[in-house]
């Protein structure tokens, strides 16, 4: 309640003065009085309207939040509001300004005057009741708006907290079964591909609780993962890496595993077609990885639902998207550079 305009102090303390002289200037725009203006900081008058202003507005705060308590926001509930506002404030007004003329000036009010006062101070109320709904239906919107972002946040962080402890199970499974084919017969490759699934795994579990990895690192898990593919593609998967600063670029654990993994399991792969990987800077904004198009008929359901939850997630730190661009028979993978401000103990 306290956000609404009407409870401010700074708003309760100056708002009367600046509409009381108003009112005295329209009193005296009415009676055809233009030239008391010269008069305005030491008429009585003045302070009088003020006075009224005052009484005006603070009554009308208190039935406000009166009614508040007892009613919530509705139609009704407003037409109450400014029948309640405007009745007990123009009753309160006439009653103080009939007082002081009567008891202050010696004389008793007349009718034409407190038509007056009457009309002003209805036309007042309806400003103030006006200007209260409005910013009330506007801090209601607000807070929702406030709330729906809150939860999409919480989702996104949810999501990216699920993608961060995430373990491929396929892939542990289809290198189990390619180390079983080669276990008796390839003893040395069996050995390489021991060492690639458990260096590969070993960096998910060390990294699955840090926000960011250089792609220095990311670059080493993924050449793991390639070798462990390649054992099942007949070394039909290869690798270019175009950047050249890559400890000095942050993104998040596992993305770019992710997204190679995602594009094996969805492309047809074979001596005639072979898959090739391009990592690239495109300006200061992105990095990004590029092959050919050649989709399989049937997609890969698990691994196209972890893509998406690392696009998902990355709007938790970068205001740029994650995007995918299919341009013809090409792809681009493009991932915004995330740019991570050193600490100031750490600067010093």
């Amino acid at each position: 309640m306290k956000r609404i305009f009407i409870h401010n102090p700074f708003f309760r303390i100056l708002a009367p003065p600046v509409f009381g002289v108003f009112i005295y200037l329209l009193i005296l725009l009415i009676n055809n009085n233009v030239e008391q203006i010269t008069t305005l900081v030491s008429n009585q008058e003045v302070y009088v309207c003020i006075g009224l202003s005052l009484i005006s507005f603070e009554s009308m705060r208190l039935v406000i939040v009166l009614l508040q308590r007892f009613f919530s926001m509705e139609p009704k509930k407003l037409a109450l509001q400014v029948f309640a506002t405007t009745s007990i404030s123009i009753a309160i007004v006439l009653i103080a300004i009939s007082s002081y003329f009567q008891w202050v000036i010696g004389f008793d009010i007349s009718s034409r005057e407190l038509w007056i006062f009457g009309t002003l101070f209805t036309l007042t109320s309806f400003l103030y009741n006006a200007l209260y709904i409005g910013n009330q239906y506007l801090h209601l919107e607000n807070t929702l708006r406030i709330e729906q972002e809150q939860k999409l946040r919480e989702s996104l962080e949810s999501e990216f907290l699920s993608f961060k402890q995430e373990i491929n199970p396929d892939l542990l499974y289809d290198s189990l079964e390619d180390l079983i084919l080669c276990l008796h017969k390839k003893t040395d490759v069996a050995e390489d591909l021991i060492d690639s699934l458990a260096a590969l795994y070993r960096y998910q579990l060390v990294h699955r609780q840090k926000e960011f990895v250089t792609l220095s690192e990311e670059i080493q898990a993924v050449q793991h993962l390639i070798r462990l593919a390649n054992q099942k593609h007949r070394q039909t998967i290869k690798w270019i890496n175009k950047i050249s600063e890559t400890s000095s670029i942050q993104l998040m654990p596992g993305a770019l595993i992710t997204a190679i993994d995602s594009v094996i399991r969805n492309t047809l792969i074979s001596p005639d077609a072979p898959l090739m990987f391009t990592l690239s800077q495109e300006d200061d904004e992105y990095f990004v990885l590029h092959h050919d198009l050649n989709d399989k008929l049937q997609l890969h359901p698990e691994s196209i639902a972890a893509f998406q939850r690392l696009q998902r997630s990355y709007s938790v730190y970068s205001d740029r998207p994650f995007v995918q661009v299919k341009a013809g028979r090409e792809n681009y993978i493009k991932f915004p550079m995330i740019m991570v401000e050193p600490l100031l103990s750490e600067t010093e």
